[in-house]
């Protein structure tokens, strides 16, 4: 397998583009999470870009504030652990092979897991913080 962004997926250069860099989906949160067979599926995950600058409470500064939509084609394959109604992502990984792309996620709660598709196409509107 290869490593790979999510600037490498079809629409993630537009996502990248507009963040001016790769997100790193660190403490996204996870909104949506629907996987079909035979139909596509689709992750929503809010997530911003966090600066070096504080804030007056002592808070770092959180900017590019986004939804993302990773809608998923032709499922392969689905592992996933402590599936719940939310979840905060720690960090994203991605990989392409001959077979198909996998997102790999871990959690600081919630559902983590990979998931195995043959096409993944990114979608992204810009949003308010949360």
């Amino acid at each position: 397998m290869a490593k790979a962004t999510i600037c490498d997926l079809e629409g993630g250069a537009a996502l990248c583009a507009w963040f001016e860099g790769t997100p790193s989906f660190h403490d996204a949160t996870l909104h949506e999470f629907e996987l079909r067979q035979g139909a596509p599926g689709r992750l929503v995950v809010h997530t911003f870009r966090m600066e070096s600058e504080v804030d007056a409470r002592g808070y770092f500064l959180l900017t590019k504030h986004v939804d993302v939509t990773l809608t998923i084609f032709e499922l392969i394959e689905v592992e996933l652990f402590e599936f719940m109604e939310s979840a905060i992502i720690f960090g994203l990984d991605i990989e392409t092979d001959n077979d198909g792309i996998t997102l790999s996620f871990d959690s600081s709660y919630g559902v983590h897991g990979r998931i195995k598709a043959k096409r993944i196409v990114v979608s992204f509107e810009p949003t308010k913080p949360e």
